[in-house]
């Protein structure tokens, strides 16, 4: 398994590639807008990005996830968790599959387990 991790020191914001180097696929988690260094880490590793996943709707930052699915024909694997409020506006534009608590998805050998948490503020 290839995990690389990516940090904006700016946007204090993180990325992940996650691939198996078995099959040579990878997803990119929280992928940030500027998705050129997960193209250049992917080509050299002999990756094919095939999915995306988004860890929460991102009101502190721009996704990438609609530019690498229009780049790489990647999935994007996003949360059907809370009401009308805490939907993605973009689905029409993209290949995308709704995730909920205790679903799973495969890239490559790599199986995701989808865990719903809630943050609670008092």
């Amino acid at each position: 398994m290839l995990l690389r991790y990516f940090y904006d020191e700016k946007l204090a914001q993180a990325s992940y590639l996650v691939g198996c180097q078995a099959t040579g696929e990878a997803i990119v988690i929280d992928p940030a807008r500027n998705i050129e260094p997960f193209l250049t880490i992917a080509e050299q590793q002999g990756m094919r990005i095939i999915a995306t996943a988004e860890t929460h709707i991102h009101a502190d930052f721009v996704s990438g996830s609609l530019e690498l699915g229009s780049r790489t024909g990647a999935k994007a694997y996003l949360s059907d968790e809370g009401d009308q409020d805490w939907k993605y506006q973009f689905l029409d534009q993209i290949d995308h599959t709704l995730v909920k608590d205790g679903d799973t998805f495969k890239v490559g050998g790599i199986t995701f387990k989808v865990m719903h948490t809630l943050n609670w503020y008092l």
